[in-house]
């Protein structure tokens, strides 16, 4: 009689005690708008950058997508725009000047060089509004041509200066991720270890960071589909990041990766997404960085180098361009 209740209570508790491991895992969350369906075409959903690996056909563009394109852009591109919009509208006022006749622009004479470039260089000052006197546009034509380039000029500076604004104002997050994570020994066991700093010269207050793991997971119906964990840090928020921070995420019974080989882990082709935001002093705003890893990224049985070190005077020195450099363990 005892050994039939014991057959009989033994499924029932391996049934709660995998439900039991099974909660202690690192917490399964709904898709969080990226999709379930896998293409093998696809290798990752989030570009290595940040950016999201999506190319959009058939939006509309207005001027607001103008506008982010602009701030958004490098300053190289930027003043290059700007410099090649400043010479094309000025040559485009030039050609309808010289539509009018350049004799209807007092100043302009053959004994004075080109009449091309005079009136290339009228059309600067009038939609600069510089005006030095020596060119001035006489007749009704031109006289309208005139003004109307002036309010163009006026309006083309408003803009611009309004950009400059906007790329000045507007926070950028400086964190800077390693190129790679290292799979390495932590504690008594393995680990999954990210590591970042931030390039600017300020300290960020109160930085929180998340990392959300992606990877193919075979449903009820036999058929494979992505699913989404949000894996615990064992340090997930920081007061000050002063210097580098390295996300920690243990392999332990909470994690997906627990008891995997490493062929297992590369068979799931993992993406791991971090979110990291904290609080920017200079601009009084949370800043924000996003960062994705895949499976390739891994380097095994590595752990991160220390790249700082402390000088006579007391002080720390620490050089960012040793933030990839690893070491055996």
């Amino acid at each position: 009689m005892y050994l039939f209740s014991i057959c009989l209570i033994e499924p029932f508790l391996k049934k709660i005690n995998f439900i039991i491991k099974d909660s202690q895992m690192a917490n399964e969350i709904k898709d969080p708008g990226i999709g379930t369906k896998i293409d093998e075409k696809v290798r990752r959903m989030i570009n290595s950058d940040g950016s999201y690996n999506v190319i959009k056909k058939g939006s509309t563009k207005g001027i607001r997508d103008i506008f982010k394109y602009l701030v958004e852009i490098s300053w190289t591109w930027f003043f290059t725009i700007l410099f090649v919009g400043y010479i094309i509208f000025n040559l485009i006022f030039t050609v309808i000047y010289l539509y009018f006749g350049s004799e209807n622009i007092a100043g302009v004479s053959p004994e004075n060089g080109p009449i091309f470039f005079q009136t290339f260089f009228f059309s600067i000052q009038t939609f600069t509004t510089v005006g030095y006197g020596t060119l001035a546009p006489i007749g009704i034509p031109t006289q309208v041509v005139a003004a109307i380039e002036a309010f163009v000029g006026f309006m083309s500076f408003s803009l611009a200066t309004g950009l400059l604004y906007g790329r000045f104002s507007r926070p950028r997050s400086k964190l800077k991720f390693a190129d790679n994570f290292v799979f390495s020994k932590y504690e008594d066991g393995y680990s999954f270890k990210f590591k970042l700093t931030n390039l600017r010269d300020v300290v960020l207050q109160d930085v929180e960071a998340k990392i959300i793991t992606m990877f193919n997971k075979e449903n009820k119906e036999g058929s494979m589909v992505r699913t989404y964990y949000e894996v615990p840090i064992t340090l997930p928020k920081i007061d000050i990041m002063a210097l580098t921070w390295t996300l920690v995420h243990k392999i332990d019974e909470e994690s997906p990766f627990w008891k995997k080989t490493k062929e297992e882990i590369i068979k799931q082709h993992p993406e791991f997404l971090i979110f990291v935001n904290g609080f920017d002093e200079i601009y009084s705003e949370r800043t924000r960085a996003r960062k994705s890893y895949v499976v390739d990224d891994i380097i095994w049985n590595k752990n991160f180098a220390t790249n700082f070190k402390s000088l006579k005077n007391g002080k720390l020195i620490m050089d960012v361009r040793d933030l990839n450099n690893v070491i055996d363990e």
